[in-house]
C-alpha cells in the first residue's frame, strides 16, 4: 500500500528513492505490532532511487524478516532490536536486516524453510536477480543483494 500511495502522488511512476520507501514501511510494519515486546528499530538506508518493479520485491522481503522477527525472535524478552541498513555502491544494492532475538535454529534454510515467508522471500529476492543468505550468531542476520535497475 505504501508503494503505490507513494508512486501515485509521484510525477515518475517508474521510480522512486529506496529510503521514502522502506522507513515507512518499516514503521507501518512495528505500528501493527505494537502490543507485542517492545522493539526499537535502527535503520541506516541511503537514499538512491530504484526501480519500482523491484522496491516491491525488496518491500515484501523487508515486511517477511520483521514480521518473523517479531512473531518469534523476542519471545522470551520484553524488548529486542531490529537493524536495517541499505547501501549501494555502483549498481551493486546490499540490505542487511539483523535482530538480537533468539536466531534461527541450524536446520531452518531457505532450501528448508521453516514456513512460507522465507520461501517466498527466496523467490523474491531470485526474481529481482539477487541473492539472500542468513548468517547465524547472536540473533539472526539476512543479507540480500541484488544489481540496482
Amino acid at each position: 500500500m505504501i508503494l503505490y500511495d507513494k508512486l501515485y502522488r509521484s510525477d515518475n511512476y517508474n521510480e522512486m528513492s529506496i529510503k521514502g520507501f522502506l522507513e515507512p514501511l518499516i514503521s507501518e510494519v512495528l505500528g501493527l505490532f505494537s502490543c507485542r515486546a517492545s522493539i526499537k528499530a535502527e535503520v541506516n538506508i541511503e537514499d538512491f532511487m530504484l526501480n519500482s518493479k523491484v522496491l516491491s520485491p525488496v518491500g515484501i522481503i523487508l515486511n517477511e524478516f520483521i514480521t518473523n522477527s517479531i512473531k518469534y525472535a523476542f519471545n522470551d524478552k520484553e524488548s529486542g532490536i531490529i537493524s536495517i541498513s541499505v547501501e549501494r555502491k555502483e549498481n551493486a544494492v546490499t540490505m542487511i536486516y539483523q535482530d538480537n532475538g533468539a536466531g534461527l535454529p541450524d536446520s531452518v534454510t531457505f532450501e528448508n524453510p521453516a514456513g512460507f515467508g522465507m520461501k517466498l522471500a527466496d523467490m523474491l529476492a531470485e526474481q529481482i536477480g539477487g541473492t539472500i543468505r542468513i548468517d547465524r550468531g547472536e540473533g539472526t542476520r539476512f543479507v540480500l543483494e541484488f544489481e540496482a535497475v
